[in-house]
């Protein structure tokens, strides 16, 4: 019987399988660049073939790193009732994906905050106790990049930031979603437009506010501050915003929300207060699950699927652990407009 049945599959096993030295496989399962890609991908797969399992232990005792990519993100406590849009399960697993065939393994540090992600990003640098991190939620100054630029650790961004030398992120492209949705909206007969935003002082609140502002004025429509509301994006905040710009003596036409969770609580919001979807108003969303095919009336949005970011996050790591320099690693993503409800405004729903 061969040795791939009988025992635990060894480097040697896979040595035997692709001809290849021990010192090669070794390198390629580390990842490392002195390896031709083609060569790395035969030992993944002669790996894959054999269940070969890489001993992480002892790997990290010889390199003396943790092999670990520690994901600091704010996430809705387990007890909390209201969904606010991100599967975090889905991003995690998308970055998981792309960290197969290396060494390295992901690990969840849920936080209820900034400031607890700021002290928990601390403890992992000081303490070693990873490789690297990918942390979301940013903000145009946010210390929590100020303290990893400053000790030289690794790190990829869900989102960007305004006040920090250069570093590697992944985003939605909000500025241009913001455009394309105003311009698209107004071309429909809308003027009062209301932004559902998420709390003012993350980076895509304030890009989504300061590209609405800058296309209102393009498009010589005025900019009426009540219609501008920020808060948590889960569903009670959504229909909570219907509720407050309904009772307006002109109240909006149109209602863009930032995710699905608000969208899901304006309408919501509509029924409470009797206004028909496509005859009072309209709501656009950006959605990362398409849960919003499944509204009734399904809403018009803009998709984007969380395995993409996800995906470039766990790539961007491996890339940034491997030197690739960060002008190299950043990326605005702009999602897919699905039209699905009617947009246009009547002559009859006219304010």
């Amino acid at each position: 019987m061969s040795d791939t049945t009988t025992a635990r599959p060894t480097l040697k096993t896979i040595c035997a399988r692709t001809g290849l030295s021990v010192a090669t496989v070794s390198k390629a399962l580390r990842g490392s660049d002195a390896v031709r890609p083609e060569t790395r991908a035969l030992v993944e797969e002669a790996a894959r073939e054999v269940g070969y399992r890489l001993n992480r232990s002892g790997l990290a005792l010889r390199t003396g790193k943790t092999y670990q990519i520690a994901a600091v993100m704010t996430a809705p406590r387990p007890e909390e009732d209201e969904w606010e849009g991100v599967e975090y399960a889905q991003l995690l697993s998308g970055i998981s994906l792309a960290l197969e065939g290396s060494p390295y393994r992901v690990m969840l540090y849920a936080v209820d905050d900034h400031a607890e992600a700021t002290q928990v990003i601390r403890q992992l640098v000081d303490g070693g106790e990873a490789d690297g991190v990918i942390l979301s939620g940013t903000r145009p100054r946010d210390e929590r990049v100020a303290l990893l630029q400053a000790r030289d650790v690794p790190f990829v961004t869900l989102g960007t930031t305004e006040h920090h030398a250069p570093h590697a992120f992944v985003d939605t492209d909000n500025a241009a979603i913001m455009e394309v949705a105003l311009r698209r909206l107004a071309g429909r007969g809308h003027e009062r437009i209301a932004l559902i935003n998420p709390p003012a002082e993350m980076s895509y609140a304030r890009t989504r506010e300061a590209v609405y502002r800058r296309m209102l004025d393009e498009l010589g429509l005025a900019v009426d501050e009540a219609l501008i509301l920020s808060g948590t994006l889960n569903p009670a905040f959504g229909r909570a915003a219907v509720a407050r710009l309904s009772a307006l003596s002109a109240p909006p036409t149109a209602y863009i929300c930032a995710n699905e969770a608000a969208a899901l609580g304006a309408l919501s919001g509509f029924a409470e207060h009797g206004l028909v979807h496509g005859r009072d108003a309209v709501i656009n969303a950006t959605d990362d699950l398409n849960v919003s095919a499944y509204f009734v009336p399904p809403l018009t949005t803009f998709f984007l699927p969380i395995s993409r970011p996800a995906r470039l996050l766990g790539e961007y790591m491996l890339a940034r652990l491997a030197g690739e320099p960060v002008e190299k690693l950043q990326t605005l993503l702009m999602p897919e407009l699905i039209e699905r409800s009617d947009d246009i405004l009547t002559k009859e729903a006219r304010p």
